[in-house]
């Protein structure tokens, strides 16, 4: 007898230990968002309907973490550092600063970015092609869509002639997206008014002693400084029955008139196909960084009938969202 239940023991024992060996083969994927806005839940949604599509089932054949850094960039670093210490397979980011925290925090951990903008430019990787060390991801590449997105306004706004742009003088990469959305409108014979500005306060008063035109226009170009303050940017734009076009959805939910731009979910969805190639075996460095494929046009029809503003029927029609 005494045989028979230590054999049942080292069989239970046995089993437990397979069972522990098994789950410690389930790769883990960790998930870094610096807040839980809509376009990073929109980008975690279309990586888990992607990875599902993939046939990924979560807790049976992989474990998702989210750690949310809820605004607090301070935050980041202690989440990153929970997900290198305890050996995730995979690191997902949204945004620039998550995605720069998981980079200096492993390089062999291997990490997918979704990004709005050129990850190159922001020295996120090497190139498109051969992004090279543990990042690879999907980028929205904004500023290169700005000629799109003026297109899109001139169907919302037909008799637009001038557009009006606020950046933060003091960052290099603002003044870049300016420069670009500068060249861009010349080729629609748009009219630029530049309006450089170094801090909150000096946007407030140049904003609030603006003088609308006919035709005239607000569009955004990205710029941490100009988001800073949208709230005050949509009121006063409001008051003065001026337009805006932004480059991101959340900005026209916000209460913008429109935006033209990438599509998070759909990036979600892309990154999901990056994250198969490397739990597969592949090197991240070596995956190409993909674009984004789907922009969308969203208006606001609820801030159009506010400011009197008739929006053509056939830009209503085209439009992927419309807020009512």
């Amino acid at each position: 007898m005494k045989r028979i239940f230590l054999a049942i023991l080292l069989f239970l024992f046995g089993l437990k230990g397979s069972q522990a060996q098994e789950a410690t083969r389930i790769p883990r994927l960790g998930i870094l968002i610096p807040e839980s806005l809509r376009p990073e839940s929109q980008a975690v949604k279309g990586l888990r309907d992607g990875l599902k599509e993939l046939g990924y089932k979560e807790r049976k054949n992989i474990l998702v973490e989210i750690r949310n850094a809820k605004g607090d960039r301070a935050a980041l670093k202690p989440a990153v550092d929970e997900l290198v210490g305890k050996k995730f397979n995979l690191i997902f980011t949204t945004g620039t600063r998550a995605t720069q925290v998981a980079q200096a925090a492993t390089k062999e951990i291997p990490i997918v970015f979704s990004h709005p903008a050129d990850p190159v430019v922001l020295g996120l990787v090497k190139s498109m092609e051969r992004p090279g060390g543990n990042v690879t991801g999907v980028a929205g590449l904004a500023s290169q869509m700005t000629g799109k997105r003026l297109e899109a306004l001139k169907e919302i706004i037909p008799k637009l002639r001038r557009v009006h742009i606020y950046y933060d003088s003091n960052n290099p990469y603002s003044k870049e997206n300016f420069l670009f959305a500068k060249k861009e409108a010349v080729k629609l014979r748009l009219e630029v008014a530049e309006h450089p500005i170094k801090s909150a306060d000096e946007l407030k008063s140049s904003m609030s002693q603006l003088q609308k035109g006919d035709g005239d226009v607000l569009f955004h170009v990205p710029d941490d400084l100009v988001e800073g303050q949208a709230e005050f940017l949509f009121d006063i734009a409001r008051q003065k029955g001026l337009p805006t076009m932004f480059s991101e959805e959340i900005w026209a939910i916000k209460g913008g008139l429109a935006a033209f731009g990438p599509s998070y979910y759909q990036m979600g969805r892309q990154a999901s196909r990056l994250v198969d190639k490397i739990l597969k075996g592949q090197s991240a460095g070596e995956i190409p960084v993909e674009r984004a494929v789907k922009f969308d046009l969203v208006i606001n029809f609820r801030v159009a009938n506010t400011m009197g503003l008739t929006i053509p029927p056939s830009v209503l029609k085209k439009a992927d969202k419309v807020i009512r």
